[in-house]
């Protein structure tokens, strides 16, 4: 993570480079998109907040991004077009790249495309639906455990979502991983979302995730492990299971190539850089998803992982195990 005294000049530059000015007495710039205003400051944590204004005759809107003090200038243009966009939805036709998912009506997940109404459709059902689905149970378990605290019932988290088989091997190789786990939790902030964090921010993951590497943990492998972090920084670590790893590494679409031998900790980097882009390029779709959720809400990097998985599950590729190394 950037330092706030040495990222502050880098983040200023960057900022100016796509038409903020200084603003006030607190170090704020300012930026202003026809009749959307955004206002950036140094939130004194290490992260710096983004709030997006606008008010219209018939509109009213208001909210807040957190954003890592290297925040690249492309990232910045992005949020700002996508506040533009959720003020004035009406321009999202004439907006929309020709060649993007948006413009054919269709959602991106890593290689996979569906049709916008079919995303919609499995995320009414599985937020909205029978109690035949995960949500609320997996994304309500043990709501009350520290976001930085791994206790031993979220260590069995895993057997709500789909997760049928965690052996006593387990669970005591996890208690085991459990001090080096929380350390690395440690240094990512709560709030953490993968939409805006940069390249140097997603090394936590790579450092949870090489627990799994040799001698690793018995019995646990990409899937029960993602599964018991992302409850703990739910916008920023991703899932995964096979029917994920079906949508970003199968197919002549897939952004992740296989590569026998990868460390599970590289692997998950390059999975949330892969990610990442989804997130950014069809923001305001994937906060359309997660508004369908009421109790308990879900981020942006949950309803990506709704749709991928019915996605990953109605393709019929070649199949590869949950291996170290894909």
């Amino acid at each position: 993570m950037s330092h706030p005294a040495l990222g502050a000049p880098i983040w200023r530059s960057t900022f100016e480079g796509v038409g903020f000015r200084s603003s006030g007495q607190l170090g704020a710039m300012r930026a202003r998109v026809e009749d959307v205003d955004a206002t950036v400051l140094e939130d004194g944590l290490g992260r710096l907040s983004m709030m997006f204004t606008q008010v219209g005759r018939r509109s009213a809107m208001q909210y807040e991004v957190a954003v890592p003090l290297d925040v690249t200038a492309q990232q910045v243009a992005q949020l700002l077009a996508s506040a533009f966009e959720r003020a004035h939805p009406e321009t999202r036709e004439k907006s929309t790249a020709p060649d993007s998912p948006a413009e054919q009506g269709r959602v991106r997940v890593g290689g996979a495309l569906v049709e916008r109404e079919q995303a919609f459709e499995w995320a009414r059902e599985y937020l909205t639906g029978s109690s035949a689905w995960a949500y609320p149970a997996y994304d309500a378990y043990d709501a009350r455990s520290a976001p930085d605290s791994i206790e031993d019932a979220d260590l069995l988290a895993p057997v709500l979502l789909n997760v049928h088989r965690l052996t006593l091997k387990a669970y005591y190789g996890l208690q085991q991983q459990r001090n080096r786990l929380q350390e690395c939790l440690a240094a990512i902030p709560e709030d953490a979302e993968l939409a805006s964090a940069g390249d140097d921010d997603l090394e936590p993951i790579r450092l949870l995730f090489a627990v799994l590497d040799a001698p690793g943990i018995p019995d646990v492998q990409g899937t029960i492990l993602a599964k018991i972090l992302h409850r703990k920084r739910p916008g920023f670590i991703p899932l995964y299971d096979e029917r994920v790893r079906r949508c970003y590494q199968v197919g002549p679409r897939a952004p992740l190539p296989v590569r026998r031998g990868r460390p599970w900790g590289e692997f998950f980097v390059a999975l949330a850089m892969a990610m990442r882009k989804d997130l950014v390029d069809q923001y305001d779709t994937w906060a359309e998803i997660a508004d369908l959720a009421s109790d308990p809400p879900i981020s942006l990097l949950r309803a990506l992982d709704i749709v991928a998985w019915r996605a990953g599950g109605d393709r019929s590729p070649t199949e590869l195990p949950d291996l170290p190394g894909t």
